[in-house]
């Protein structure tokens, strides 16, 4: 997304970002509601532990139940979840409105592909920047999937 917004032709940008935001639209739902289900699973997930009897001999062992809440993992895999989860209602009250000015344009250059026009529609400069507001909101929901990772790193260290 960086080396686009260097472009000089508005059609090229829109075309490039639309690429991105296809695949996006495409993939990104399931896999940030799989990951968010994923974490959230881990969470609650009654986990059976094999543990020594207080007091007895080592050799003897008992099946515990570990159940979700009690388990030191369980903040850190909640947090996951919830960090996870957020990218959806994230993309959709602050990303959405940057994606539709991106897509009207993209409809623009499209169409007067189609009809063999030029193209009116936004300045470059509009678009450049509607193509920054998308990479910096981009780099928000990367940093809750990145911050999300760490909470179910630490999960792991703790299970």
């Amino acid at each position: 997304m960086h080396s686009i917004l260097k472009l000089n032709d508005k059609d090229t940008i829109v075309k490039l970002w639309f690429l991105g935001w296809d695949f996006g639209r495409v993939y990104g739902p399931a896999m940030v509601v799989g990951t968010a289900a994923v974490f959230g699973f881990l969470a609650w997930n009654d986990e059976q532990t094999l543990l020594p009897i207080h007091g007895q001999d080592s050799r003897l062992t008992t099946l515990v139940g570990l159940d979700g809440i009690a388990s030191p993992a369980f903040p850190f895999n909640l947090a996951a979840g919830l960090l996870m989860g957020a990218v959806g209602p994230y993309t959709h009250f602050r990303v959405f409105s940057v994606n539709e000015k991106l897509l009207e344009e993209h409809r623009i250059v499209i169409k007067a592909e189609k009809t063999g026009e030029r193209a009116e529609g936004a300045s470059l400069e509009a678009v450049r920047g509607w193509a920054a507001d998308w990479k910096r909101l981009d780099i928000h929901r990367q940093l809750l999937a990145y911050l999300a990772a760490g909470a179910g790193l630490m999960a792991v260290l703790r299970s």
